[in-house]
């Protein structure tokens, strides 16, 4: 993983979507059994189909609860030589940090490398950063869009913003007739990929291997510009700061206190789910607002994961196997859009049918809108050359002090990336990178 290069901006070249269900690789011989760690909803129903196919392959699935909960798991495992999984689920900003243990098995080697054409050009780049070496199998993706209450909108007599300053001028208005009651958006203050994904779909880049080490740029220029503008949106009283799923977002977002979100194509089906019949019906999704009107819209990404195979797993064919049948099979990508809302990584898997239906939800919620045409679009749109450093866990954490401080005016914006920054740099020097 030290050598590894991210630059893939040759997969643009990629052709038009590739049916779905490839011939996959032949599965071994013998009765095998695969350890599955994973907190996607419903998988237990998912795997039932590839039982199904490979009678001789079983699936023991555990739910370890997401992220944070099984990656300690994973990483003391790891560590230990001994108790991980053949299968893990990884999100992609963890990814490098779980590679550069040595604990995962190159696919390639099992011939993942065949099914690159099958995947969004820019997941692809997430999961083999050179190019030769596989690390994981892309699973599913965040590429962001904006949600909005189509009713506030009407209410206020404001257009659904295609630009960033067309953004700007309705919350201004906004606030201004609803008398500061309603805000037009919410900054995520906890969320560093949610802040990442708007410097991303800029063009703004936070990691970049060079050579066997690495360059940190947290304050690029890119970071500096989107959130100069949140914070001025933020003093001015015209978008709120709550808390990321909690009671308080909910609340306001279900009484109509709050306009429009930056939201993740799983974000969704969170608003179903959370809100249920208040608001139902009057949400809708377009794409992100750009910085320049026209052109291909631009997008970024938050969240997503990854299916990676452990050096410690006794049957890794058979788990490479499966982790491309999870996320290239039709079967297993509709029933995962249906039972946990994932949002496809395979070319093939934008287009399914399953993604399209509007008499559920979350489309059915967002007012029968198909929404996934929207994130489709969305997705590729996402810039290739986009790393993640494997230290990234404390990035992630830090920016939550630093943007704390910026909100308390203890730091203007510029400042509170330039703390991001130094202290991100310190800690991966102190842990051993090559970090510049």
């Amino acid at each position: 993983m030290k050598k590894l290069v991210l630059s893939l901006s040759a997969l643009l070249l990629a052709g038009s979507a590739l049916a779905a269900d490839p011939a996959f690789p032949k599965a071994p011989s013998g009765n095998i059994t695969l350890e599955v760690w994973s907190w996607v909803p419903g998988l237990d129903k998912t795997v039932a189909s590839f039982e199904k196919a490979y009678p001789n392959i079983k699936i023991k699935i555990l739910n370890l609860g997401g992220g944070p909960a099984t990656y300690t798991k994973l990483q003391t495992a790891i560590k230990a030589g001994a108790g991980a999984p053949d299968v893990a689920q990884v999100e992609y900003g963890f990814l490098p940090a779980f590679a550069d243990t040595g604990g995962l098995a190159d696919l390639s080697k099992y011939g993942a490398g065949d099914y690159e054409e099958y995947f969004v050009p820019w997941t692809w780049g997430q999961v083999s950063p050179d190019g030769k070496a596989v690390y994981a199998i892309p699973q599913d993706t965040g590429p962001f869009a904006m949600v909005y209450r189509n009713d506030i909108l009407k209410k206020y007599g404001v257009a659904v913003p295609k630009t960033w300053d067309e953004y700007a001028k309705a919350a201004a208005t906004v606030k201004t007739k609803s008398k500061g009651t309603v805000k037009f958006g919410n900054f995520y203050s906890t969320f560093a990929p949610w802040f990442m994904a708007l410097a991303w779909a800029d063009g703004g880049q936070f990691f970049k291997r060079d050579g066997d080490g690495w360059i940190q740029n947290l304050n690029n220029a890119s970071a500096k510009k989107v959130l100069n503008y949140w914070n001025g949106m933020i003093r001015r009283g015209e978008v709120s700061t709550l808390a990321g799923f909690s009671a308080d977002y909910w609340n306001a977002a279900g009484a109509g206190k709050l306009a429009t979100n930056m939201e993740a194509a799983w974000g969704p089906g969170g608003y179903a789910g959370s809100l249920g019949t208040k608001s139902a019906g009057m949400w809708r999704a377009a794409p992100l607002p750009q910085w320049k009107a026209g052109g291909t819209i631009k997008s970024g990404n938050w969240g997503g994961s990854s299916n990676v195979v452990t050096t410690q797993s006794k049957n890794p064919q058979a788990a490479t196997l499966f982790a491309l049948w999870l996320n290239l099979s039709s079967t297993a990508i509709t029933a995962d859009w249906n039972n946990g809302g994932l949002f496809p990584a395979s070319d093939a898997g934008l287009a399914l049918p399953a993604l399209a239906v509007t008499s559920k939800n979350p489309s059915k919620f967002f007012g029968g809108q198909n929404i996934s045409a929207v994130y489709a679009q969305a997705s590729r749109g996402v810039n290739v050359n986009f790393e993640w450093a494997p230290w990234f866990p404390f990035v992630n954490d830090n920016y939550t002090k630093q943007i704390d401080r910026m909100l308390k005016g203890q730091l203007t914006p510029d400042q509170a990336l330039d703390a991001w920054q130094a202290e991100s740099l310190a800690y991966a020097k102190q842990n051993g990178f090559t970090v510049k």
